[in-house]
């Protein structure tokens, strides 16, 4: 989907600048694409660690915040319910340190961590960070979470001077929080936290419309939509919505989103043969968490800017982190050894239940 999105210069790759950050090399992360090869490897920064992550069982939460969420969904499943949750913190931190060394975040107002089967407006999103304060601040983004965590991993938001916090006092976080008890996207809510880094409520920003947190109800598409009449007066835009697990299904999104830059039907075709099949769309409620492609960006108020850190996979894990302008493009971040007997693929991530 990366190489399909970046020969149509779409999602991430319409941004003004971007990074991918791996633990392999471009050539062999996009080795089965060399028509847009010449395109990404030279934005392409590598770390040096297996991506290989454990699954572990999260404490028993209930979602308060969510009368009017679908029973059936997985954030609303009673006092005794619980979650496993795949404890990649250790790897994002990683990511974090490598985005910290390479540094081009420094030349854009905002850094976002970005799921690569979420398909991203950065037109639209610009105008919604218009005229914001020059302050750390960091955006939440979900309505209901189970253990008051509103802030879900498909996109993670944060200013300069945000990123800028981060780096210098990270030591506090790496120090003082649990790296395996949950996924990354809890640790980032309770490190920005801690080091007191500014958490922008999610009514202020439509960030993100996450079908997977509306559970059955949610609305499988990217036009003006009311997830819930309870939570929104109107029908509401957003500037991120999640999943689209095939490049059909992401173009169909793009195109319904309305906003100028959809190329021709032609071109689209291309992208989708040279995406592949993907996977199909199943809205059945989520019984676990699951890791998908990650994603990490960057944007600036007026031309934007990207960093975008990519998990997904073929035969081999990858991971990459992507800093963009108004037209974004990559480096990377990672792919894994296969364990086997250990471990198995989903959504080309590799999990285990050991």
């Amino acid at each position: 989907m990366i190489a399909g999105m970046a020969k149509l210069g779409l999602g991430m790759f319409e941004c003004d600048g971007w990074d991918i950050i791996s633990n392999v090399s471009a050539e062999v992360l996009f080795q089965k694409y060399p028509e847009v090869l010449p395109k990404l490897k030279d934005h392409v920064h590598v770390i040096d660690m297996n991506l290989y992550v454990k699954k572990v069982k999260g404490p028993i939460g209930h979602d308060i915040s969510s009368p009017a969420t679908d029973p059936s969904s997985p954030l609303y499943q009673g006092k005794d319910a619980t979650m496993e949750h795949l404890a990649n913190t250790p790897v994002f931190k990683e990511v974090w340190t490598k985005l910290f060394e390479v540094g081009n975040f420094e030349k854009y107002d905002y850094t976002a961590k970005l799921d690569i089967d979420a398909v991203i407006v950065p037109e639209r999103l610009s105008g919604m960070l218009g005229g914001r304060p020059d302050t750390a601040e960091y955006f939440l983004n979900a309505y209901h979470d189970m253990y008051g965590n509103f802030l879900h991993g498909p996109i993670e938001l944060i200013s300069r001077k945000g990123v800028y916090a981060f780096r210098d006092a990270r030591h506090i976080c790496f120090d003082k929080l649990d790296q395996m008890a949950f996924g990354e996207d809890f640790f980032a809510k309770q490190c920005w936290d801690m080091i007191k880094i500014h958490a922008v409520p999610t009514m202020d920003i439509r960030l993100l419309y996450d079908d997977y947190e509306w559970g059955l109800s949610a609305k499988h598409r990217c036009d003006a939509l009311n997830p819930d009449p309870a939570v929104f007066n109107t029908n509401q835009y957003f500037g991120v919505y999640h999943p689209r697990k095939s490049m059909t299904t992401w173009l169909t999104c793009r195109e319904q989103t309305g906003v100028p830059g959809i190329p021709s039907k032609a071109a689209m075709k291309a992208a989708i043969k040279l995406a592949g099949p993907g996977k199909p769309y199943d809205m059945k409620p989520l019984k676990k968490y699951e890791w998908v492609n990650e994603s990490i960006i960057s944007f600036q108020r007026n031309s934007m800017m990207t960093t975008l850190l990519v998990l997904g996979g073929v035969m081999m894990m990858l991971t990459a982190l992507v800093i963009s302008k108004y037209r974004c493009g990559p480096r990377s971040v990672g792919s894994l050894e296969l364990m086997e007997g250990v471990a198995t693929m989903e959504d080309g991530l590799m999990t285990s239940n050991e």
